[in-house]
């Protein structure tokens, strides 16, 4: 199971292991998302809009939890474990319901829990240069290997998928987190103008992305043909899009036209409607995301009164947007509208992508305004 911890340090071994341990579980979390909802579907006898709602709920209780726990509390290592130990049981939980609200109510428990384990990973990785390459090449590099695993698991149901998230969730507990480094202050914070217009086309982004992504699998299934490990290669491929494109993002100095060439992958992924299609944009999407996502983070860290100091607000408002993009998407896909999800996700993409292009060349027109705590 941490064969992706493994390769993550043999790629560069820049962040504490306890905080690479939790990035892991809360990836794969999220990774499973679009085949537990063909899986929930069949067990609970609900729609595949209704069952996309374990993503609202657990992304929902996720930005909640990344944008108010930084103003309330000072990070600890108490709290690293203390997250890993709900995470756990909210997998359990998953596990054994028999009651579709209570199958939400533990994505909700299980959402909060990686809210804080991921304000904990992104203010170390928004602190330290190095951290971030480790740390951005976390998600895809988990949903690359994990994408196979879980859709085998699919084979079992949504159950042998939640299990295979408590197995995972319940590895990190072994890890003592005794040399992560722990920051207490809490910081005044910018009213850069710029950086709400990142924070917005991050929002954006997510919940562009969200809308089509999570429903991928049953369009792949419905549309396609393809069985859940089939699917599951499209995925992994674009993980591993996404773990190039971690590695190459430094390289270049234009996120915006990344992400907008995301936005036509995501659209080519439905419109063209053939499975060798579908696994060429799927690649793509995830390569073209992750080389413009680190470089947004960036623009929002250069213009911030310390690194970390946006670390929690992004991760909140990209959760925001994972929430709201599945319940956006949920009419389109239980009614079988795909290639309109795919049209509008694609557009706010685009959008997306445009507005950091902008931030960027008018940088000296956007200067921070005064401050405040």
């Amino acid at each position: 199971m941490y064969g992706p911890v493994r390769l993550i340090y043999a790629l560069r071994p820049a962040a504490p292991l306890p905080l690479v341990a939790g990035a892991v579980a809360v990836g794969l979390m999220f990774a499973a998302t679009p085949f537990l909802i063909p899986e929930v579907t069949q067990r609970f006898g609900v729609s595949a809009g209704a069952a996309g709602y374990i993503s609202v709920v657990q992304v929902g209780s996720f930005g909640v939890v990344a944008f108010l726990v930084p103003r309330l509390l000072s990070q600890s290592k108490r709290m690293l474990t203390g997250a890993a130990i709900i995470l756990t049981v909210a997998n359990l939980m998953s596990v054994l319901t028999t009651t579709f609200w209570l199958l939400l109510a533990g994505r909700g428990l299980a959402g909060a829990a990686a809210g804080v384990i991921t304000w904990m990973v992104w203010s170390d990785a928004m602190s330290h240069p190095r951290s971030m390459v480790t740390i951005s090449a976390v998600g895809p590099l988990t949903a690359m290997i994990g994408s196979p695993v879980i859709g085998a698991a699919a084979a079992g149901g949504d159950r042998a998928i939640f299990a295979v998230l408590c197995v995972v969730s319940a590895l990190t507990l072994w890890l003592r987190p005794s040399n992560v480094v722990i920051t207490h202050r809490r910081s005044l914070v910018s009213r850069s103008r710029s950086n709400r217009l990142l924070l917005g086309a991050l929002a954006l982004l997510t919940a562009s992305g969200a809308s089509l992504f999570v429903y991928l699998n049953f369009f792949a299934a419905e549309v396609l043909g393809l069985n859940p490990l089939s699917a599951s290669f499209a995925f992994s491929l674009n993980a591993a899009g996404g773990l190039l494109g971690t590695q190459l993002a430094s390289r270049h100095s234009r996120p915006g036209l990344f992400l907008i060439s995301s936005g036509i992958a995501a659209v080519a992924s439905v419109v063209l409607a053939n499975p060798v299609a579908f696994y060429l944009s799927m690649g793509w999407w995830g390569f073209a995301f992750w080389m413009g996502l680190p470089g947004v983070l960036q623009m929002l860290s250069a213009r911030s009164l310390e690194p970390s100091e946006r670390a929690g607000d992004a991760q909140a408002l990209m959760a925001l947007g994972r929430a709201v993009g599945p319940a956006i998407g949920s009419g389109f896909a239980g009614s079988g509208r795909f290639v309109a999800l795919a049209y509008l996700a694609g557009g706010g993409l685009v959008i997306s992508g445009a507005t950091v292009v902008s931030v960027q060349e008018g940088r000296e027109r956007l200067p921070p305004t005064p401050l405040t705590a």
